[in-house]
């Protein structure tokens, strides 16, 4: 089943791990939200391997945490 997070928790994520404002904005474009229950959800999943190709992240991977996804 896929995980989804929602506006605050992606942000947090991906900042977490040295993303800007600009950098986080084009990683949830990139990946686009899925409207659940009337509110914007991105899957953990893309957001993850999208951001993993960010060069100054190296070999380190990211993974979200599961009991903040929404």
């Amino acid at each position: 089943m896929t995980n989804y997070l929602d506006f605050v928790s992606a942000t947090r994520l991906l900042a977490t791990h040295g993303f800007n404002r600009l950098d986080i904005e084009c990683v949830l474009d990139l990946t686009g939200p899925h409207m659940k229950n009337g509110h914007a959800l991105w899957p953990a999943e893309q957001i993850e391997r999208l951001a993993a190709r960010a060069y100054w992240l190296g070999d380190h991977e990211i993974d979200s945490d599961t009991s903040v996804a929404a």
